[in-house]
């Protein structure tokens, strides 16, 4: 900023000192400094520190000068100050005594090291333009304006894993794109990365060559155009990167002579709570070209998302939307609470079609703008247009009382949130012919693929949703989505298809009292189990593990909290292998930070875990068997709305921890041969298992159910697939409607 915007701001600035670039997740030290501006600082007085984003930054502490965290606020000589931290989003600085003129300057430090602390821990999520806003009351009297910004460049660290992703369905000599991703711990982009990886699969070739490197151009990415395929076989992609250890496979392919009708397209529905509008684009641009999804919605919450930021949206949807690589689905999230049937989110046909919110139009929108405040509303409001509805659990689970089935094709059952195969159950046990899809729900921009990181709200990787449409347009996704033919994984590509009597996911028919259940299924990583399900009961398990070697145990913890929003559970307790001995330890879903192993001794581990709706925990490898019995000790605290915003003034939003479940149990190696130890804690799937680990065999399944069982009227069939790394499908039903 020029030292003439100084002398003639009114309100100031707010400038970065320290380096404009920080590693994503590490410790950092970020210096501003206020200069205030003309409008001057006087008794009373504040300046109001915040950021656009919801975070998962550490919150900074005021109190130890010499540990993590440290905020550090120095006035200039003579002048008093007081600083309050609401939240980790925030800091208000105020004036007690004396005043500041312009030029002056206050000097702000997260994570100060000048007294011993190592910096403040910075979010965990990649982000260009990490926005430090500031607003200032020179007088503490109402009167605010907003000061210059500052802006942080927030970059991905040091790869610790590659991927790659392919078209499900590819044509033997046409080309295609494949993408390959170097990521950091965090599941950023390690832009940083400079490795070569060897690219390999029967039949490919790329047209520089298969051995490729990253540079500084790559950003820890790079999208491979014109790739082909000359020979049918090849069902993965394998990269390497044999000088670093590095090694991955894509997701499952298909090659054929030619493509089928329906192609197997990838996307993330739900995400895009971005609190910046003008990060929009990049929300996409990382739908697109990151996370290589074939579509994308961004959804903001109505009540936070003003008239001029949707239009702004509208433009990004338009300018990303490229029928036949990727499709933009425009819409928004009617964010509703409870009472008026929860969360839903909105897609519509075409764009720049108007949002309806839930509540806020007198002060979001525009003049003659209006509300709906009520999902019977919404429901009026869409009926008999192109727009698709799903509920949701999100920042409120939906009231599924109210449910149009002309609008709302499909419930979603899996997102950062966590896991919500309750939901999907509630609609079944209400006789709803729905499908089911999953998202990110994330506020991160990491469309496709974020992660919970360290915050509060969130417990899992993000979901996706798989869809068999005959093209990708938007017309061909939201028409395969009214149809059905749809699923949601916990983000992995699982590929998955069902047919029951030769209809597909989706199909509704007319039936008898037997039926014939096909299932194809091709995992990223060995499966476990395929459960078969005619409504609400389990009809058949497909079991796809290898029997256990008796030198390996699996403990699981598993569960929710409620059937509500915000539901996870936080874990701790041990395993005691008594006259055993622990070797290499391998975590299971760990998806948050929060989730980890300590070694005490060699024959404890002590464990936290973070979790929601998904079966989390590790495995054990036992260099000496034990004799004596294992033991599990586990306690639960159930997250909860426990805190009150802005102090009181509003409703419960802030995360807290309940006392839960604790557990024990025991057995040894020769009782777990013959029986696993489950202790089942009731409510929402909670348990806690003790087994031996069964081994991996195949990534693949192909097997044929007949079933006699089928009652008078809809009998919805569906599959959830259980891979061994705890990744999941859930494949909506086919609806055999048997007419006695």
């Amino acid at each position: 900023m020029s030292d003439n915007f100084q002398n003639n701001s009114k309100w100031g600035s707010l400038e970065l000192v320290s380096a404009p670039t920080i590693v994503a997740g590490e410790l950092a030290s970020i210096e501003l400094r206020y200069v205030c501006g003309s409008a001057g600082l006087f008794p009373g007085g504040t300046i109001k520190i915040d950021t656009d984003s919801d975070s998962d930054w550490a919150p900074p502490q005021l109190e130890d000068p010499s540990a993590d965290g440290f905020l550090k606020v120095t006035p200039p000589p003579g002048r008093a100050i007081s600083v309050h931290t609401p939240d980790h989003k925030s800091m208000v600085i105020t004036v007690q005594s004396g005043e500041l003129r312009q030029g002056e300057s206050i000097g702000i430090v997260l994570g100060d090291r000048s007294g011993g602390g190592r910096g403040l821990r910075s979010q965990t999520f990649y982000d260009p333009r990490r926005n430090f806003l500031c607003e200032v009351d020179p007088a503490g009297e109402g009167t605010h304006g907003a000061a210059e910004k500052a802006v942080l460049k927030i970059d991905g660290g040091d790869a610790n894993s590659l991927s790659a992703i392919a078209p499900s369905d590819i044509e033997l000599g046409s080309p295609f794109t494949l993408q390959l991703k170097a990521n950091d711990r965090w599941g950023n982009p390690a832009q940083r990365y400079r490795g070569t990886v060897d690219v390999s699969a029967p039949g490919l070739v790329l047209p520089n060559g298969n051995s490729l490197a990253f540079g500084e151009d790559e950003g820890g990415v790079r999208r491979i155009e014109g790739a082909i395929f000359t020979e049918e076989g090849a069902t993965r992609v394998e990269v390497a990167d044999t000088e670093n250890g590095l090694v991955a496979h894509s997701n499952q392919i298909r090659i054929a002579q030619e493509l089928p009708t329906l192609k197997l397209f990838w996307g993330d529905p739900h995400s895009g709570q971005v609190g910046d509008a003008s990060k929009i684009g990049d929300y996409f641009a990382y739908a697109k070209d990151v996370s290589a999804l074939d579509f994308a919605g961004y959804q903001r919450n109505d009540a936070a998302h003003s008239t001029e930021e949707y239009e702004m949206q509208q433009v990004e949807e338009k300018a990303f939307h490229e029928p036949g690589r990727f499709v933009a689905l425009p819409g928004f999230e009617w964010s509703g609470d409870f009472a008026a049937g929860g969360h839903h989110n909105v897609y519509f046909g075409r764009f720049d079609q108007p949002m309806k919110r839930w509540q806020g139009a007198d002060h979001l929108g525009r003049p003659g703008e209006t509300d709906l405040p009520h999902v019977r509303d919404l429901h009026n409001y869409y009926r008999g247009t192109d727009t698709v509805i799903t509920p949701h659990v999100g920042g409120q689970h939906p009231d599924l009382r109210f449910h149009d089935p002309s609008l709302e094709p499909a419930v979603e059952v899996t997102s950062t949130h966590g896991s919500f195969e309750w939901i999907l159950r509630e609609s079944i046990e209400r006789g709803y012919e729905m499908g089911f899809v999953g998202g990110n729900d994330c506020h991160t921009g990491r469309a496709g693929d974020d992660r919970p990181g360290h915050q509060e709200r969130r417990y899992s990787k993000g979901g996706l949703t798989g869809v068999y449409a005959d093209d990708l347009t938007l017309k061909g996704i939201l028409t395969a989505i009214k149809a059905k033919r749809v699923y949601a994984t916990t983000g992995a590509r699982i590929r998955a298809a069902v047919t029951v009597d030769g209809r597909f996911i989706g199909e509704k028919y007319s039936c008898g009292s037997h039926c014939e259940i096909k299932v194809n299924v091709e995992g990223t990583a060995p499966l476990e189990r395929v459960e078969v399900y005619r409504g609400l009961d389990l009809i058949h398990t497909e079991v796809l593990s290898g029997s256990p070697t008796g030198s390996r145990i699996r403990v699981l913890w598993d569960g929710a909290a409620r059937k509500q929003s915000y539901s996870g559970i936080s874990w701790d307790g041990h395993i005691d292998v008594g006259d055993g001995e622990i070797g290499d330890i391998s975590p299971v879903r760990f998806d948050s930070p929060r989730s980890r192993y300590e070694r005490v001794g060699s024959s404890r581990l002590d464990l936290d875990g973070w979790a929601c709706g998904y079966p989390s925990g590790v495995v054990i490898d036992l260099t000496r068997v034990p004799d004596s019995e294992i033991t599990v000790a586990m306690n639960s605290r159930l997250v909860g709305r426990q805190e009150y915003g802005k102090r009181g003034a509003e409703k419960p939003i802030r995360m807290a921890l309940a006392p839960g479940d604790s557990t024990w149990a025991s057995a040894t190696i020769e009782q777990l041969e013959s029986r696993r130890v489950r202790v089942d804690l009731g409510h929402v799937n909670r348990s806690v298992t003790l087994e031996l680990a069964p081994e991996p065999v195949t990534d693949r399944a192909e097997f044929t159910v007949i079933y006699e069982g089928l009652n008078p009227g809809v009998n919805p069939i569906w599959v959830k697939v259980v891979q061994q790394d705890m990744e999941m499908a859930w494949v909506s039903p086919v609806f055999a409607d048997y007419l006695q």
